[in-house]
């Protein structure tokens, strides 16, 4: 018996295995050459599409595609693009899920490392026991959700290794649960990755709300914009009761579930998160065959802080747009290193009162050019007022750098430091829609209700609409700073006349 027990114990003190992948020659090349190629060419595609944009710093994750590399290679490298700059030093938590049904909960594969054709991924063994999720063979699990994945962690992952955990179906208290231990991580500057392709349209997935005509495209690319929206709200309740009306067949709810509850959970030092879209695509836009559409999308999640500037570069965008006000035009802007497309609204203000304001939420181009767009627009072009010029005497120039939107599942949940987009209809049933900046609700010392008011009225509609059913509201945060305050580090909005919005 003690030779049993001694057997035992040696066994399970035992290291775990190494996992040679058995996707290389199905899902991607099966040899080392072959699979650099295929890994190049999506990130000169990715690189190609999106214009060498710089990463944002704290990226806490990301929503990446798994089929093949030659279909969605590109989403899923812009979306590893951005984990490029993820610390070293942190581990990359990677939610996967089996096609074939798997195990209910979080688990853990009985892995050390995966084995690719490029190389081998170490596991960090320590976090995975420290997360402490039920360990299962390997053998039970293994899904092309996981491994299509990496090929591109090789040039990210580093010393650290990651952590791979199947995700199936949990309950609330399940979700809850398994979100504290991921949130803790997140906390600590871990990345989390799930691992999902969205909507699988056509007769052999069982999937067709959608005419097979010209329609298809444009609405497929709607039904991921809205799956997209919702699982931005990080609202796991808003985000079911989206699969339940429309059926949309998301291959990797569970693992997009856990993320959503995560970042939601997390206490993140740089703030609260929001959700950036950073590729969508549909290979029946290559193929032309629509017959089989499945829609991917590469989502990124970042915290407040990443859609600010440091204060050099504060004092410089300031510095560049007045020098475009002062001359008309759009002035030359030495701030190379500031690629990121931010949304911004440039605010005029003349002896403290509003004198225009034109902002957007949705830039094509690098925050400079945008924000000597916005200027002149500013300056020129809001209805509000004639256009500005130099006769009439000085004004001041305020920035606000914006994060993206992010739908609130409940009107309840604004919070001071929030500026908001209302959409509601009007009594005729047109399509209505209001902003309000953040700072606007402290400068004129409104509380929740006070603000959704004036926004309602912003929006052209009565003052109680924020409540209906059919009203959604949207929130966002932003970095404000102006000439008033740029010696102050701009770090909060300039005192001002009391005002009705922006």
């Amino acid at each position: 018996m003690r030779l049993v027990l001694l057997a035992l114990a040696l066994a399970c003190a035992a290291p775990a295995q190494v996992h040679a992948t058995p996707m290389s020659g199905r899902w991607f090349s099966a040899d080392a050459e072959g699979l650099k190629k295929q890994v190049a060419q999506a990130h000169t595609l990715a690189t190609a599409r999106q214009g060498n944009l710089t990463p944002r710093p704290h990226l806490a994750g990301l929503i990446v595609p798994h089929a093949g590399l030659d279909y969605s290679g590109a989403v899923a490298a812009e979306a590893w693009q951005l984990a490029a700059a993820h610390p070293r030093n942190r581990t990359i938590i990677l939610l996967a899920f089996s096609h074939k049904g798997g195990p209910r909960g979080v688990v853990s594969p009985k892995v050390s490392a995966y084995k690719t054709p490029l190389g081998t991924i170490p596991v960090n063994t320590r976090v995975a026991a420290e997360l402490g999720f039920p360990q299962v063979a390997e053998g039970e699990l293994c899904d092309h959700s996981l491994e299509n994945q990496l090929p591109f962690l090789h040039g990210i992952v580093g010393e650290a290794g990651f952590v791979p955990l199947y995700v199936g179906p949990l309950t609330p208290s399940e979700l809850d649960a398994a979100a504290k231990k991921l949130a803790a991580r997140a906390a600590q500057g871990d990345l989390i990755v799930a691992s999902s392709d969205f909507t699988h349209h056509g007769a052999a997935y069982g999937y067709q709300p959608f005419p097979q005509n010209d329609t298809l495209p444009e609405q497929l690319r709607d039904r991921a914009l809205e799956a997209f929206e919702h699982i931005g709200s990080l609202d796991v309740p808003l985000f079911d009761r989206f699969l339940a009306e429309t059926g949309d067949t998301i291959c990797g709810v569970h693992p997009i579930r856990l993320l959503m509850a995560t970042l939601h959970a997390a206490r993140l030092p740089q703030g609260r998160v929001y959700m950036s879209t950073f590729y969508y695509v549909n290979p029946g836009q290559l193929t032309r065959d629509w017959s089989l559409a499945v829609s991917y999308g590469a989502l990124a999640f970042h915290p407040a802080q990443s859609f600010g500037v440091a204060e050099p570069d504060r004092k410089a965008l300031l510095a560049h747009a007045r020098a475009t006000l002062d001359s008309g035009k759009p002035a030359d802007a030495p701030l190379a290193h500031l690629k990121q497309r931010t949304g911004v609204f440039v605010t005029l203000k003349k002896k403290g009162e509003l004198r225009g304001c034109i902002g957007t939420l949705s830039p094509r181009t690098a925050l400079p050019a945008t924000i000597a767009d916005r200027t002149l627009a500013a300056a020129k072009s809001d209805p509000r007022f004639p256009p500005y010029t130099a006769s009439e005497g000085p004004v001041t120039l305020e920035l606000s750098l914006l994060t993206p939107l992010r739908r609130l599942p409940d009107w309840r949940a604004w919070q001071p430091g929030m500026g908001a987009v209302l959409m509601v209809k009007d009594k005729d049933g047109q399509q209505q829609g209001g902003l309000l900046l953040p700072q606007i609700a402290a400068e004129n010392g409104w509380g929740r209700d006070e603000f959704l008011k004036n926004l309602s009225l912003k929006a052209g509609v009565p003052p109680d609409s924020f409540k209906r059913r059919d009203a959604r509201l949207y929130v966002f945060e932003a970095q404000v700073f102006a000439e008033a305050d740029a010696a102050a580090n701009g770090a909060g909005p300039t005192p001002a006349a009391k005002r009705a919005g922006h």
